[in-house]
């Protein structure tokens, strides 16, 4: 069976903390999430994101049969790629952006300040643009140290930038903020207090009301509603959108270059 993970992903200098991996099986009705785990507790793991992100991207590759969906901006709007495929856009992208600082402001003066989406970012909702403030560091990390060396080692398939090969595993872009969107329950969920668990529960609740997720037991359940940043629930909600997606082969010059958002829970 296709194994599946669901990755809310972070950039932050103790990302270890921060980027949870859910993991499950594929199938045609609910998913049941076997781990759900944050990278530092992964073989080699560590709170720092170089070790961390290096950490995910062994575990993503341990089986073929993977498909791993990401919650960051795999790519810029396709005028800012500058590369002749994506491919080269990602192999190049280090040298290209030195630091994430360099990266957001390069963005920034090429657009003249300007902060514009890629088509499936408007399409789609997605809460920010790939060099915005909140999220310029998760996507140089992602890009850079992520999906760079996989891509360099022929270890994966990037969908729908790449053609998808048996034996590779497949990964997507996820977008936790848009599938909450699509099933209009999208409440303030990140936080500590009373009312961001109760939202967190909300949110469970619902995914498990629709079929898409079998009720997890007591323990799992807990952990879910108690994890404050709402990173672990994110990761599931990414596992559940990977599940559910067709990953159809249809895709023009702006999938193959500015990537698509996978999310629908509809």
């Amino acid at each position: 069976m296709t194994r599946i993970l669901g990755i809310d992903f972070s950039g932050a200098q103790d990302a270890g903390r921060k980027i949870w991996i859910a993991e499950a099986r594929r199938t045609d009705g609910p998913i049941e999430i076997d781990d759900c785990r944050p990278a530092i507790d992964l073989h080699g793991g560590s709170r720092l994101p170089e070790i961390a992100i290096a950490a995910l991207a062994r575990h993503i590759v341990a089986e073929p049969d993977t498909i791993a969906g990401c919650d960051f901006p795999f790519s810029l709007p396709i005028d800012l790629v500058s590369a002749k495929d994506w491919c080269s856009f990602a192999l190049n992208f280090r040298r290209r952006f030195v630091d994430p600082l360099s990266f957001h402001d390069l963005c920034h003066q090429a657009t003249g300040g300007l902060e514009i989406k890629r088509r499936t970012d408007r399409e789609d909702r997605t809460p920010f643009n790939s060099f915005n403030l909140r999220l310029y560091r998760q996507t140089w990390w992602g890009i850079g140290h992520l999906l760079a060396p996989l891509v360099a080692g022929d270890a994966v398939r990037v969908w729908p930038q790449m053609t998808r090969t048996a034996g590779r595993p497949t990964i997507v872009e996820v977008c936790a903020a848009c599938s909450l969107i699509r099933l209009d329950c999208y409440p303030s969920y990140k936080g500590r207090t009373k009312k961001h668990r109760d939202a967190r529960k909300r949110i469970l609740d619902l995914l498990i009301a629709r079929d898409f997720l079998v009720p997890p037991k007591r323990a799992m359940r807990n952990m879910l509603l108690d994890n404050q940043g709402g990173d672990a629930l994110d990761a599931v909600i990414g596992a559940i959108a990977v599940n559910r997606s067709s990953l159809g082969a249809k895709r023009d010059r702006f999938d193959r270059m500015e990537g698509r958002v996978f999310f629908d829970l509809g």
